[in-house]
């Protein structure tokens, strides 16, 4: 992991620390991730997330950077969501679990 890798997964770790339901949202989220990674048949390697409060979208942004996805926040208000592409830096590299713990 690299310095800069390492500095996300830091700042994700400290975003979630006292905040349970964030952490486990993260974890669950990062699980999630390596599934689809793993087991993904799409031909376009998208994930396409529920919608959520902006703050959970930041903490799932923050984790699709640190997984290497292309993300972006689409929708409005109560429908905003993240939708997640796979890419050529997109790795399951990532193990925030030690971190967030």
């Amino acid at each position: 992991m690299s310095t800069t890798q390492f500095a996300m997964v830091e700042e994700l770790a400290f975003l979630v620390k006292d905040n349970l339901p964030s952490k486990h949202l993260v974890l669950s989220m990062e699980e999630a991730l390596v599934n689809f990674l793993q087991d993904d048949n799409s031909a376009d390697g998208v994930l396409e997330l529920e919608p959520m409060d902006s703050y959970n979208r930041l903490l799932l942004h923050r984790l699709a950077d640190i997984f290497g996805f292309a993300h972006e926040s689409v929708g409005e208000g109560v429908d905003r969501h993240l939708i997640l592409e796979r890419c050529s830096e997109t790795s399951m590299y990532a193990n925030t679990d030690e971190s967030l713990n």
